[in-house]
């Protein structure tokens, strides 16, 4: 079934690369969404993209265009308190590096304690996002923790959000959890959403490609609070709502907002980027003018000291073979753009000697 056939995608899903969290490979998620007939499916792991690459290779074995994103963690204003989420979904080549660098700035200071945040807990200021936004597109948080607000509507941040992304990069999420008052925070986010004129979009917080997985999800929230599964109860999911569902039930799950669940399918449309296809990547001191000429002259410089005048008679007798070998690999890595890449190593094994 193709992408435009489901009335459903979804964008917010963790696979087991969101530790103590996801209980699913990113291949059984794919798997599963082919099985539901899911055109495509985002992975959206916690600030990580550490299980895009394996969603990439197997997705499209079970007919699944594979989209890349992360759900990142807001330090919190005040450096205490819960963190905030958006989900961020990655449109071209320039929005991945984007994603890589907030990803690289959440994970900066989780080595060492600081006021605002504790040891191992990683979080980006909001600031540090919408520097970064170009490439991405972003939807506004889980139900839990969404990042314009929960039980009130935090309609600045929205409107930042909104500078930063623009209206067509800038949807507000809805989920269903089937937690107390659903409906009204979904109601007042569309209300929120249509003050700003922006999308709503719905989305299903994935955390198990099936049921017979939400047991060992169980364990891992009581895993990651020090506690029992009896005392873990109140932090863990009632329901199985964070199962992958098929796209028909999202429907059901979504009835009073099904505009929500269709626009699903049209933003996964516009994500085209796909990490099999070359990313483009420079090695440093690729751009560098003079580079070939350096690597030439120092290869020429090694090559007479073990051929020339002072080597011995065999090796002397070998230098013109040598010499026009040397050419030849010269003009390949020169073709290559590589040869910023071999003066790096040069470098660094001479720093080394």
């Amino acid at each position: 079934m193709g992408i435009t056939e489901a009335p459903y995608v979804e964008l917010h899903c963790h696979s087991a690369y969101s530790f103590l969290d996801g209980v699913s490979l990113p291949s059984e998620l794919a798997q599963r969404a082919g099985e539901l007939g899911y055109g495509a499916l985002a992975l959206t792991d916690h600030n990580s993209v550490s299980g895009s690459m394996e969603l990439a290779q197997s997705a499209a074995e079970h007919g699944v265009r594979a989209i890349h994103g992360a759900e990142i963690d807001l330090a919190a204003t005040d450096g205490e308190g819960p963190t905030r989420h958006i989900t961020l979904l990655v449109r071209d080549a320039q929005g991945w590096r984007n994603l890589c660098r907030i990803i690289t700035l959440a994970h900066a200071h989780t080595r060492e304690s600081s006021a605002r945040r504790q040891r191992g807990e990683a979080a980006v200021e909001l600031g540090a996002v919408l520097e970064h936004a170009e490439g991405l597109l972003c939807l506004t948080g889980c139900a839990a923790r969404s990042a314009i607000g929960r039980g009130y509507e935090d309609e600045p941040t929205a409107r930042r959000l909104l500078e930063a992304f623009g209206p067509e990069n800038l949807y507000v999420e809805l989920q269903r959890p089937y937690a107390r008052h659903d409906r009204a925070r979904n109601r007042a986010f569309v209300e929120l959403a249509r003050r700003l004129g922006l999308r709503c979009v719905a989305t299903g917080d994935v955390h198990a490609h099936t049921r017979a997985r939400a047991e060992l999800q169980d364990a891992f929230v009581a895993l990651a609070h020090h506690a029992t599964l009896d005392a873990s109860e109140p932090l863990r999911r009632g329901n199985h709502s964070h199962v992958m569902s098929a796209p028909q039930a999202m429907l059901s799950r979504f009835a009073d907002h099904p505009e929500a669940v269709r626009e699903s399918v049209l933003l996964a449309e516009q994500l085209s980027f796909s990490l099999t296809e070359d990313l483009g990547y420079r090695y440093p001191g690729a751009d560098e003018q003079d580079a070939s000429r350096r690597l030439g002259e120092l290869c020429r410089a090694r090559l007479h000291e073990r051929y020339g005048p002072g080597a011995p008679a065999e090796a002397r007798a070998a230098e013109g073979e040598a010499s026009a070998r040397l050419v030849q690999e010269l003009r390949v890595i020169d073709r290559l753009g590589l040869p910023g890449f071999f003066l790096l190593h040069h470098d660094m094994l001479e720093l080394a000697r």
